[in-house]
């Protein structure tokens, strides 16, 4: 499987995406009305997909040029050759960018907020 990341200044290419979790807000809202049992619903279309996504990197020095990238405000672009599904136009989203090294000290992992956005 191959994820390749492309942005404004090339790509970014991990050596594993482990784990692909996305979750899609729902925007409905429940209206209580004082005095019935059934509620009344505003229907409203679900957000795009967010999460985080776990990028694993063979080195320290890939990990932190990632960093160095995912840090710029831009839209990326997230292909996986194996999962079209997965294919995706992104932002960084609110929350923390996490590199971190796994406990066999052989691989580092990089934790990214993201949100999906139209292309």
């Amino acid at each position: 499987m191959s994820t390749v990341i492309t942005h404004s200044g090339g790509s970014i290419s991990p050596v594993a995406l482990s784990g692909y979790e996305p979750s899609f807000e729902v925007r409905n809202i429940v209206h209580t009305i004082m005095g019935r049992e059934d509620p009344d619903i505003t229907f409203r279309p679900a957000g795009l997909r967010n999460g985080t996504l776990p990028l694993e990197f063979a080195t320290e020095a890939d990990a932190w040029d990632a960093v160095s990238v995912f840090r710029t405000p831009q839209v990326f672009a997230l292909g996986n050759s194996d999962i079209p599904s997965m294919d995706m136009s992104f932002v960084v989203a609110t929350g923390e960018i996490r590199p971190e090294l796994d406990t066999t000290r052989t691989r580092w992992t990089l934790s990214v907020p993201f949100q999906e956005v139209a292309p």
